[in-house]
């Protein structure tokens, strides 16, 4: 028994021992296949270079290594490309996944990988932590901390001859992180403007910015809200909320992805410009465009402060009116170009303003004499209101200076004010004010826009009185805190022009075109 069991087992031990030594035999046919198929010595003339590389990088200080990076990826560039000319027969026709593999194994000796393109094209290039483990010892931090992010998404990106490096929207996600957290943490780095610009093209991808691709909006919208939860404080997160305000979320094939690509595409290109993260820290959230126009904003007001220095107060006056039409469009054109900006950027999750993120903004604009305000959707960007009475009251005559102090103590946006209930003394106080400077003033050049808020003022005055429950009131011979106010104005005020219109109302409330009569009188 013992004699047959020993016979079985050579036998056993023959056959696997065949097996084996006829699949190394073919391995080495597949192999030797493989190798025919490169060129030696072009594969060689890449390691040389790298050897090369390395002796050099002995030599040299960080920042030199720095600069020697730039110029050898250059180099290995040239070098590869001849070696793809001298490869161009190459397909993935020539290969089954086994020979795939088998040629990278012989690549990797030359540190060069077989990378899959589409339509069967094959290239060769650099393995995929080349750069990394050739230059992490002799580089500056930051240039290290690169190398490390290219190689790592090499790595896990898929270059098998069944793949076009495909890579889900979570590696995207991961990249566009991965490039966020390098600028905010080397913003001087000189490696910065090329990752802000690459970090561009990933939240494009992120968000299928392909005029004449329909991605599925649906599934991916789990991703963005994914990404939104995760990163709270990435800019990106900015981004995917103004993408999902113009998202049709309730059809999403009424969703045009051209018009989506035209939309977001310029507001990656206004707001995600490069030093954009620097601008943020500071809390500028205004365009590439506006801060351009910031600027020139700034240089006006500098140069006119100069020149008012030598002006009598004839010239000063007329350079008044002149620098508000110049400063009017500008902001105009801010306003204009940040409107999507401002109507829904100073919101909080709650959509509540955000008086932190304002005030952030609000102290950056104080170095122009600029804030954003809230007004009655959204927020705007005006002057603030002591700018021109600062930069003029020392220059201009009395009338001039007069209207520009009473301006500076106007009450903030008085055309979305219409209670006496809440501000009776406000408006009082600057309705009174008004017509004290229309009569001291008769003549001046000024009594046109002096008019104009003096008139806002006095219909938000007595717009109350216009109401149902006044009217009601008086015909029941009851008074209330509205009567009392406006009863207090008759006497304080006896010659006001205002008075005879609350006068003339409380005599002929009855008629039944009164509103019509009295808004005639107002204006």
């Amino acid at each position: 028994m013992k004699k047959i069991l020993l016979i079985l087992f050579t036998i056993v031990i023959f056959v696997v021992g065949s097996v084996l030594a006829y699949k190394k035999i073919s391995y080495n046919k597949k192999e030797q296949e493989i190798i025919q198929l490169f060129n030696k010595e072009s594969l060689e003339s890449f390691s040389k270079n790298k050897d090369e590389i390395l002796e050099k990088l002995k030599t040299l200080d960080k920042e030199e290594a720095n600069e020697f990076y730039k110029k050898s990826h250059e180099t290995n560039d040239i070098i590869l490309e001849k070696i793809n000319r001298e490869h161009d027969n190459l397909s993935a026709k020539n290969f089954t996944d086994e020979k795939w593999n088998i040629a990278n194994k012989f690549l990797n000796k030359y540190d060069l990988e077989l990378f899959y393109l589409e339509n069967d094209e094959v290239i060769i290039g650099e393995s995929s932590d080349f750069y990394y483990k050739t230059f992490k010892d002799y580089v500056t931090e930051d240039y290290k901390e690169f190398l490390k992010i290219i190689s790592d998404e090499n790595m896990r990106a898929d270059h098998s001859r069944n793949s076009s490096m495909s890579i889900s929207l979570e590696e995207v996600a991961n990249r566009i992180i991965a490039r966020e957290n390098f600028l905010e943490k080397y913003p001087n780095s000189e490696l910065t403007e090329y990752i802000h610009e690459l970090c561009n093209e990933y939240r494009r991808d992120y968000l299928y910015l392909y005029p004449d691709v329909v991605p599925d909006y649906k599934e991916n919208l789990k991703e963005y809200k994914r990404f939104q939860e995760k990163y709270p404080n990435s800019p990106t997160t900015e981004l995917i909320g103004y993408y999902l305000m113009e998202l049709n979320t309730d059809n999403f094939e009424d969703n045009d992805n051209e018009t989506l690509t035209r939309i977001i595409d310029e507001y990656i290109n206004k707001y995600f410009y490069y030093g954009y993260l620097k601008e943020r820290e500071k809390g500028n959230y205004f365009s590439y465009d506006s801060n351009k126009l910031f600027e020139e904003f700034k240089m006006i007001k500098e140069e006119t402060s100069e020149v008012l220095k030598n002006s009598t107060q004839e010239e000063a006056n007329k350079m008044y009116k002149d620098y508000l039409e110049d400063n009017n469009k500008i902001l105009e054109k801010i306003n204009e170009n940040d409107y999507t900006m401002l109507d829904w950027v100073f919101y909080n999750e709650e959509g509540y303003p955000d008086k932190e993120m304002i005030k952030k903004q609000n102290e950056y604009l104080n170095n122009y004499g600029l804030e954003v305000v809230e007004i009655e959707e959204g927020f705007m960007l005006t002057e603030k209101k002591d700018f021109y009475y600062n930069i003029f009251k020392n220059y201009v005559s009395d009338d001039y200076r007069e209207f520009l102090k009473l301006d500076s103590e106007d009450i903030d946006y008085l055309g979305y004010i219409d209670s006496v209930y809440e501000h009776p003394e406000i408006l009082e106080n600057g309705l009174i004010s008004w017509e004290n400077f229309l009569k001291k003033y008769p003549d001046s050049e000024l009594k046109s826009q002096a008019n104009s808020i003096y008139s806002d003022y006095q219909y938000d005055y007595i717009n109350p009185l216009l109401s149902d429950s006044i009217k009601e009131a008086l015909k029941n011979g009851k008074t209330n805190e509205v009567l009392k106010q406006y009863n207090n104005f008759i006497k304080k005020y006896p010659n006001s022009p205002t008075t005879k219109i609350i006068k003339y109302y409380l005599e002929n409330y009855r008629e039944e075109d009164i509103r019509e009569l009295i808004l005639k009188k107002l204006d």
